[in-house]
Formats: C-alpha cells, structure tokens, sequence
C-alpha cells in the first residue's frame, strides 16, 4: 500500500468515527436540511406567559379532537421497542468527577430563581453520565439519581429538563427538584436529567446544534411516514420543530433513549414551558389538583416522546408545561414533584389492578 492510499484510508476511518462521512445523497438531504434550518431567536421574557390564553382556541379544538391535523394512534399492544434504537452514532468520551461537576454548577447556578447554593453543590458532586450521553458539540448530557426509602417496589420516575434549550424554567424546577431530593428520603426512586440539550440551552435555542427539534425526533413507529411530512404540510417547514433527517438521529435523543433503557421508569416526567398545563399521557387516573396548572390534554405528535413512550411503549408521560415566571415561586412547585410522585403511584396501581383482572380471566 503506498503512503497516499495509507492517508487516504486513514482519513475515511478518521471520518467514519467522526461521523463526517456521509453519501452523496445524505450530503445532498444535508444541504437542503441546513438550508431550511435558521437560528431561533431568544423568546422575550413574559411575552410567552399569555400564549395559551392567546391559543386557547386552537389547543380546545385539538382537546376536543376537532384539529384534524393529527390522528391520534391507539397505545401499542406489541411492547416496548425503545432497544431497537440506532447503534454507532455517538462518539464516546469519558468525563472526570471534577469535569462533571464543573458543568453542572456552570449551568445549573445560571437559572433563574432563588437556590440553595450547599445544597446544588452536594448535587453537583453526585452525579453520573451513561456513555452515551454527549452532546453534538461535546458537552456532557449528566444526571442525578436518588434511590427511594422503600427497599422494594419503588416507583421509578425519570424526569428530563431543558429538551428545548429556550425553555430556561423547565431547568429552574429540575434544579429545585434535585437539591430537594439531596435531602429528604423519597418514596420513590428518581433520576433526574437537568440538561437534555446542552448546546440548545447554550445559544438559547429549541434546538439542538444541528437545528433538530429533539422533542420530534424519538423514533416512534409513525416516525418514518408521517414526522417529516407533517413538518412539512402541518408546520411549513417551521425551523424551530425540524423532525431531523431521520428518527433518533441526535446524540441527545439516543441519551434519553438509553436512560429508559437502562432506568426502566414507571413513569417519565418532561418539563417544558411555556402553556401553563399539565399534560398527561397515559392510563385514565383521577389526578391530584395543582392550582398552578390545569390538567389539560394535548395529544401527541410523530417524534414525541409522549408517542414513542406512550402510545408505542405504554410507559406513561407527564408534560409539565411551565408558565415563563415561575422563577418568582419556585418553592410552590416542590408540590408539583410530590403531585407527580402520587400520580406515578397511582398509575402504578392502575396497572397491577389491570393485570389481576386479565389474569383472574
């Protein structure tokens, strides 16, 4: 083999493990996708608190099921699929306790609202990252575990913060959950994810760094035929809900993936702003009342977490859609947390009782 064909051959790995390499047509969906995709500005703060007001309409006609721009699929009977995700998209790196921690005070201490500065830092320097969880542009995707009091039979409750790099708040309410959690013994077992879109939150934007939507981008079994086509059609090619190229092609889906994978939440818990509502996605329960937020239901869409958990899984999904102030009572939604610990309690017994009743059949 001569030296160029050594170089060459070195640069295609080199390219490969990058992820840089990519087919002509793929360079071609490519430049095309880049040229569709701009920049998101950062929302002006309280202009965001009056939209559902603002859509009340449009989100009643989507509750009553007269928007007919999305069908609503029936929960999947086949079980979970959430293994069959992609394999070899992600670059791998190690991070030390010290790198981690340094993140995570960087980027929690830069939220909004008033916080415990002891408690963030025992939090900060008890955490850990799957291996798969690093950003586009390299950043660590970390998390917080607390086990529950209860020996057996816990609940497992994950929650994911910032999907959408503009919604500061959602990080907010993760980091008083967390620093709330360091000290007390719960009845359930939690993770929480402050930071799903690290890049995101940097440049302020929903998306990631590569302009996609990480919320339209599960795989879910709807994915293939209708996420880009109703990009297209439903949301004109809005950059802000870009689905991506294809399903589970982002580094920060795949993390999320895995953490269902390896956590095996009862129930997820996915905070957002800025609608004002709670939003479950899951089996017919009587919800705790929370004066803060109405319980409303949306509906899901091709990419969602709530579709690819839910409806294609049957692992249920809160939606807590924050208003943009919530900075100004942070302490009131600690109860928020206890609300969503009954719900996943409550959807857990809903569950076994369904169980006994189709085996006594």
């Amino acid at each position: 083999m001569t030296r160029t064909q050594k170089l060459a051959l070195v640069g295609f790995l080199a390219c490969l493990m990058l992820q840089g390499c990519k087919s002509e047509e793929s360079k071609q969906d490519s430049a095309q996708t880049s040229n569709q995709i701009e920049i998101d500005s950062t929302p002006k703060a309280g202009k965001d608190e009056d939209l559902f007001k603002k859509h009340g309409d449009k989100l009643k006609e989507k509750i009553e099921g007269k928007d007919s721009s999305e069908q609503q699929p029936k929960p999947s009977e086949d079980g979970a699929t959430w293994s069959k995700r992609p394999k070899g998209l992600l670059q791998s790196r190690k991070f030390s306790e010290d790198e981690l921690k340094e993140a995570c005070l960087e980027k929690m201490a830069s939220f909004p609202g008033k916080y415990d500065k002891a408690l963030l830092a025992d939090v900060c320097s008890d955490l850990q990252i799957l291996p798969s969880c690093v950003s586009r542009n390299g950043q660590p995707i970390y998390h917080y575990n607390r086990p529950s009091r209860r020996k057996d039979g816990a609940e497992r409750i994950l929650t994911f913060a910032v999907t959408h790099g503009d919604e500061i708040a959602s990080g907010a309410v993760a980091r008083s959950w967390a620093n709330r959690l360091s000290r007390i013994s719960p009845r359930n077992e939690w993770r929480i994810v402050p930071v799903l879109n690290p890049d995101g939150y940097d440049k302020k934007t929903r998306t990631n760094a590569a302009g996609v939507d990480v919320n339209r981008n599960y795989p879910s079994k709807d994915w293939d035929e209708f996420a880009l086509k109703w990009w297209k059609e439903k949301k004109k090619e809005d950059p802000r809900r870009y689905p991506g190229p294809k399903a589970a092609s982002e580094p920060e889906t795949i993390c999320s993936m895995d953490h269902i994978e390896e956590f095996k939440p009862d129930m997820i818990i996915s905070i957002h702003t800025p609608l004002g509502l709670l939003d479950f996605d899951g089996p017919k329960v009587n919800f705790p009342q929370f004066s803060k937020l109405p319980w409303i239901s949306l509906g899901t869409y091709p990419g969602s977490l709530g579709r690819y958990m839910w409806h294609d899984n049957k692992v249920p999904v809160l939606t807590i859609e924050l208003k943009s102030n919530v900075d100004q009572a942070l302490e009131k939604f600690d109860k928020l947390q206890d609300i969503s610990g009954q719900v996943a309690l409550t959807v857990s017994k809903t569950s076994k009782s369904g169980e006994d009743k189709k085996a006594a059949n």
